[in-house]
């Protein structure tokens, strides 16, 4: 968990409302178009009035001018991280698969992040592979009670590290269709969540409703789309579902604990879609970048929004950036 001041920054509003803006897949570099990305982040910022901004991966690479030292780093978060940083707005973040395909490790990267004023991310347990397993608890208006909470995962770089872990030569191939190719939820960051849910459990004497943010979108992600008509599938679906090809047992971990409703994962930059399996909600929230897709339809972000005298549900819903500038 986070430190105790982080431990209890969220919480709902008076009126008993708490919204959460989820952005991701900016690939921002230094210099290219880095106006027109802060203005659209401004602009949803502005217009959906969050508690909490999520960024969901691939913030700072690649980019046409990468982010390639720290100081790159730095210069890249300051623009990002104003919209929210002039407001006052609390945000956090996780990696994803591109953040440091530039040489900047993510170590480096999170004390960038956590030097902010406003940034609520955390490394996270050092035996937990990956740097961002960190939980944010969402507490009543008077900052006692926990009533929601939200899982922030690390979705790592790609099915190569998993090989590695697991010793596969390159001649033992995956068995994948389409574009799956992301790298698994790895069994620690699992067991990580289910320690982590038990302990939110026993203090709060309830199950505590949660959502759950990563970068690369879990196989159940694809699953609904080949059951359009019996998920409540909503949105667009433009391309394939780049899963990993190995499902490492995170969504049935969370129905087995009961406590997670949503699922929600950038990555794929043309899918925004929002669906339900077996109660759990499973989606996207598109992209915002100005290099990487140029899909005006799609370009965005998600806002939830949750209620303190509704423990059992949420709403969500994509804000376009061509709506908002």
């Amino acid at each position: 968990m986070l430190d105790e001041k982080k431990n209890r920054a969220l919480s709902f509003r008076p009126d008993g409302s708490f919204r959460i803006l989820m952005v991701s897949d900016v690939h921002a570099g230094k210099g290219y178009r880095a106006a027109d990305t802060i203005r659209a982040l401004d602009a949803l910022v502005e217009n959906t009035d969050p508690d909490l901004v999520f960024l969901a991966g691939d913030v700072c690479g690649p980019g046409v001018i990468h982010a390639e030292t720290p100081e790159e780093v730095r210069e890249v978060l300051d623009g990002l991280s104003s919209p929210m940083e002039k407001r006052g707005i609390h945000w956090a973040h996780v990696f994803g698969n591109h953040d440091d395909n530039y040489g900047v490790a993510k170590e480096i990267q999170e004390e960038i992040y956590e030097s902010y004023p406003h940034c609520l991310s955390e490394a996270g347990p050092a035996d937990v592979p990956g740097v961002g397993n960190y939980a944010l608890p969402i507490r009543d208006e008077k900052g006692e009670r926990i009533l929601w909470n939200l899982y922030a995962l690390d979705s790592h770089d790609g099915i190569g590290g998993f090989r590695s872990l697991c010793g596969l030569r390159e001649e033992q191939p995956f068995l994948a269709r389409n574009n799956q190719w992301g790298d698994p939820i790895y069994f620690e960051q699992i067991l990580w969540y289910w320690e982590t849910s038990k302990k939110l459990e026993k203090e709060e004497g309830r199950k505590v409703p949660s959502l759950m943010f990563m970068h690369v979108p879990l196989p159940e992600h694809d699953l609904v789309t080949e059951h359009k008509d019996q998920s409540r599938f909503s949105g667009h679906h433009t391309e394939d579902v780049c899963c990993a090809p190995v499902n490492a047992g995170l969504f049935a971990a969370c129905l087995q604990r009961g406590d997670v409703k949503g699922i929600y994962a950038g990555h794929d930059h043309k899918n925004d879609f929002d669906a339900e399996y077996l109660g759990v909600r499973l989606g996207y929230d598109g992209f915002l970048s100005y290099h990487a897709c140029h899909d005006q339809e799609i370009r965005g972000g998600r806002l939830f929004e949750l209620r303190s005298d509704d423990l059992s549900s949420f709403r969500t819903r994509m804000v376009r950036v061509r709506d908002v500038v």
